[in-house]
């Protein structure tokens, strides 16, 4: 792991466990191990630090999707859903990696970020845009599309309530029982 990992997954711990405000530049400098200097050689400020973590940490999960593949496809509604499914499946493990206490410290970060960054709440928004369009693709009938959409989106993002609430559930358990 280079410096510059370092200090981001140092960060990334740092705000998840305290919250952007509660983190101080000098907690950061300290907790990375590395001058002063050396952490200001790639972050320039605090608020430079977040938005990187948020960045590699949270945008970087929704930037995997290829929406332009998925719009050629031409999906049917039953195939979009397994793809959402399996986004959920490969993402939920990846961010119980990251966190010792469970899917909820992610969430409440990822709501702080949503309401400091402009940019991280146009991004999620973008997001959830782009499977609405693919979903209205694949009904051809707008009215449709957003109630399968509304559906869908509240189904999964359901899931990750009940996994930040309950941390003793499994998610692979979870998307049978959405199955049945």
């Amino acid at each position: 792991m280079n410096s510059k990992e370092k200090i981001l997954s140092t960060a990334f711990k740092l705000f998840i466990n305290n919250g952007y405000h509660n983190t101080s530049m000098q907690q950061l400098v300290e907790a990375s191990k590395l001058s002063k200097g050396a952490f200001y050689h790639y972050f320039k400020s605090k608020n430079d630090l977040y938005n990187q973590v948020i960045e590699h940490y949270f945008l970087s999960f929704y930037k995997e999707v290829d929406w332009e593949t998925y719009e050629q496809m031409e999906l049917s509604v039953e195939q979009i859903e397994q793809e959402i499914q399996n986004f959920y499946l490969n993402f939920v493990p990846k961010i119980l990696s990251l966190t010792e206490k469970g899917f909820s410290e992610y969430y409440i970060m990822y709501f702080e970020a949503y309401n400091l960054l402009p940019e991280f709440r146009q991004e999620v928004q973008k997001f959830y845009k782009n499977l609405e369009k693919i979903i209205i693709n694949a009904k051809n009938n707008k009215t449709e599309s957003l109630k399968i959409a509304t559906t869908m989106v509240s189904k999964y993002e359901g899931i990750l309530f009940l996994l930040a609430i309950r941390p003793n559930l499994k998610i692979n358990d979870l998307m049978e029982q959405i199955s049945e």
